[in-house]
């Protein structure tokens, strides 16, 4: 035995003195890199132009968020800031929504009394004070009311239900309309996202993996439906922001049953195939209660599902989507109409920002009103300054 021993430990030492497999950087490596390089760069571009462009800040439809942004040495500073929330605030449909309520209403009564005053002194009209001025409020009324009629057909619904600043009694129908309302906005925060094959395949043995290739064998894609880290981020502080207004206590429950804890935002970073989520709003009861030895009956909790892979053909689409099976239990935040009014204020905010090329529009509309009624008063003007002097 000992024998056997001496000429096995040779044999030991020669394997551990062995050299390793030197790593080799293939061809298929190299793209890979390349590529990546290359998209990381894209990506720089396209977070310095939505950054510091005026153009992007304009098209950029979704409100602003705080959370994600770039790292501080890449964001605005303070007078870009500044310069940013003053230019969202004057191309948004509220900025706007001003020409229609009063300021436009009285720009038009003052022009028709200066046009009435000028027609109805003797001295002062002529042949072209009637013709040439009145033409260019006639055209200027024209536009200011496509401008009124385009807002009321383009401003989305939601919003334009709280610019109205109406406090009247809602009851059960009223309600029901507010929250029916509001989940049409989630439902433009829903989305779709891809399974990457290629990054799922680091860990092949993992359970999502194996079922994406099986859903791909059946030549379909695997995907996640629900709301995404920006959609979650949103929607938490909307419902901080209530639970302050209100001063309702919500809690949230996330690793264990019935242990709870004080409801805030968070910040939360997705990989790549990190499954989409589902929102669950409860009330707490009597038995929760006593249990967690937190809260109270009656305080709302918060609860988020991850989803499961599935086909993407069978995911929803955002037409035939039912939020409610994605974001249940808005239902509690409308039982008063004092609650629904303040969230629906909240969530009407997102919308502030959307269909930018509506609000192009609405603004050459009302611009155009108003060169229409600068062009009719320095023309009147022109009649009226000589024969005064």
């Amino acid at each position: 035995m000992s024998a056997e021993n001496q000429l096995t430990e040779p044999e030991n030492q020669n394997d551990s003195i062995r050299p390793k497999k030197a790593f080799v950087l293939t061809d298929e490596m190299r793209r890979r890199i390349v590529e990546s390089e290359k998209e990381h760069r894209r990506y720089k571009r396209r977070e310095r132009r939505f950054e510091f462009s005026r153009i992007s800040w304009f098209w950029d439809e979704l409100p602003n968020e705080e959370l994600y942004r770039p790292p501080l040495a890449e964001r605005r500073n303070t007078r870009q800031e500044m310069a940013y929330h003053r230019f969202r605030q004057m191309m948004s449909w509220s900025f706007w929504s001003r020409m229609k309520s009063g300021a436009g209403i009285k720009l038009a009564a003052v022009g028709g009394l200066v046009a009435a005053f000028i027609q109805a002194a003797p001295p002062l009209k002529g042949a072209e004070a009637a013709v040439g001025p009145l033409s260019w409020l006639l055209v200027g009324g024209g536009f200011y009311l496509l401008a009124v009629i385009w807002f009321e057909w383009k401003c989305p619904v939601l919003l334009k239900r709280t610019l109205a600043g109406k406090e009247e009694y809602l009851g059960i129908e009223g309600r029901r309309w507010l929250l029916a309302l509001v989940e049409d906005e989630l439902r433009r925060w829903w989305g779709v996202k891809p399974y990457d094959l290629d990054v799922g395949g680091i860990k092949p043995e993992s359970y999502k993996h194996r079922l994406a290739l099986d859903i791909t064998r059946h030549g379909e894609i695997p995907a996640y439906g629900g709301f995404g880290e920006f959609a979650s981020a949103r929607i938490e502080y909307a419902l901080h922001e209530y639970a302050k207004l209100t001063s309702t206590a919500i809690w949230r429950e996330e690793f264990k049953p019935n242990e709870f804890q004080k409801f805030m935002p968070v910040h939360r970073m997705c990989p790549r195939n990190m499954p989409l989520r589902n929102l669950h709003l409860s009330v707490m009861n009597e038995s929760e209660a006593e249990m967690a030895k937190v809260g109270k009956e009656g305080d709302l909790v918060v609860r988020w599902f991850d989803n499961s892979l599935d086909f993407q053909s069978r995911l929803p689409t955002p037409r035939n989507l039912v939020v409610s099976a994605y974001a249940e239990g808005f239902i509690y935040l409308f039982r008063t109409d004092a609650s629904a009014l303040t969230f629906t204020r909240i969530v009407a905010q997102w919308q502030n920002t959307m269909r930018p090329l509506c609000r192009l529009t609405l603004i050459g509309l009302f611009l155009a009103s108003g060169g229409c009624f600068l062009r009719f008063v320095f023309l009147q003007l022109k009649i009226l300054l000589p024969n005064l002097l």
